[in-house]
C-alpha cells in the first residue's frame, strides 16, 4: 500500500516509521526543510518531500495520483481540509485527517457523503484505519460502525461561479463575503485546486469552496451563484 502522510511531526514520524515496518511504502510532505532531516535521521531512510502540502504540485511531486491513502497530519485543520479537497479531486485515494478542533469535524464530513473522510487524531487509530483499508467490505463497516461525527452550525459550500458573475474580475479582498464566512479553495477550470490569497482574482468557471455559518448559506448562495448554488 502507498501511502502519502502531510506534515512530519511527531505523529506523522510514528506513523511513517510503523507504516514502513510493516512494509508499506510511504512518502511524506514535510514544509520545513529541517523538520523533513530530522525525520529522515530517526528513520534512516529518504522519504520525504519538502515542500507545501497544500500545493497541488508539491503533492504531484509526492505521487498522489498513485496513492491508496492521503494522510493529512499538519497541526492546521485548515491545511488539512485543503490537503483532503486535493486529493479528492485528483485521486480516488481514501482520506484519513487530523482534526485537532473538534467543532471542525462536521466540516470534513460534509466534503464526500459517499466516501467520507476519516477523522481521528492518535498514531493508534491511525494504523488500524490504515489497516482496515487493505480490506474495502472491512473499511465500509468500520465507517460504519464509527461515530465520530455530530451536527454542527458550519457547512462547506460550492459554487461555480458564471462567466456574467459580478465578481468576475475582482480580487477576493474585494468580494463582500457574507459574515462568518471564508473562502478556503477556488478549483479553477482546466488548473489546479488552490488555497487563494487577497489578491487572487476571480474567473469564469472558478469552483469556489466556501465555509459558511448555516445563518449565513442564503446569503452566499446570492453572492457567488444566485439559485444555481449548489454544495459538494
Amino acid at each position: 500500500m502507498f501511502v502519502i502522510i502531510v506534515g512530519g511531526g511527531k505523529v506523522g514520524s510514528y506513523l511513517t516509521r510503523a507504516l514502513l515496518n510493516q512494509g508499506h511504502e510511504v512518502v511524506v510532505v514535510e514544509k520545513e526543510e529541517r523538520k523533513a532531516k530530522m525525520l529522515e535521521r530517526l528513520i534512516d531512510r529518504q522519504v520525504t518531500v519538502v515542500g507545501d502540502g497544500c500545493d497541488p504540485l508539491v503533492l504531484e511531486q509526492a505521487g498522489i495520483a498513485r496513492a491508496d491513502v492521503v494522510v493529512a497530519d499538519t497541526g492546521d485543520d485548515e491545511d488539512n481540509l485543503v490537503v483532503v479537497l486535493i486529493a479528492k479531486k485528483k485521486t480516488k485515494a481514501r482520506c484519513i485527517a487530523r482534526v485537532n478542533n473538534p467543532r471542525n469535524k462536521m466540516i470534513f464530513e460534509s466534503l464526500d457523503p459517499d466516501d467520507p473522510v476519516v477523522l481521528i487524531s492518535s498514531t493508534e487509530i491511525l494504523l488500524d484505519v490504515l489497516n482496515e483499508s487493505v480490506n474495502a467490505a472491512q473499511y465500509k463497516q468500520m465507517l460504519a460502525s464509527m461515530k465520530l461525527f455530530g451536527k454542527g452550525e458550519l457547512e462547506v459550500l460550492r459554487f461555480a461561479l458564471a462567466a456574467d458573475s459580478p465578481l468576475v474580475g475582482k480580487s477576493l479582498a474585494d468580494v463582500p463575503l457574507p459574515a462568518h464566512s471564508v473562502v478556503v479553495a477556488v478549483d479553477r477550470p482546466g488548473g489546479d485546486l488552490f488555497v487563494p490569497t487577497p489578491t487572487t482574482v476571480l474567473a469564469p468557471g472558478d469552483g469556489i469552496v466556501l465555509v459558511v455559518k448555516r445563518h449565513s448559506v442564503d446569503a452566499a448562495r446570492a453572492l457567488f451563484a444566485g439559485p444555481a448554488a449548489v454544495s459538494p
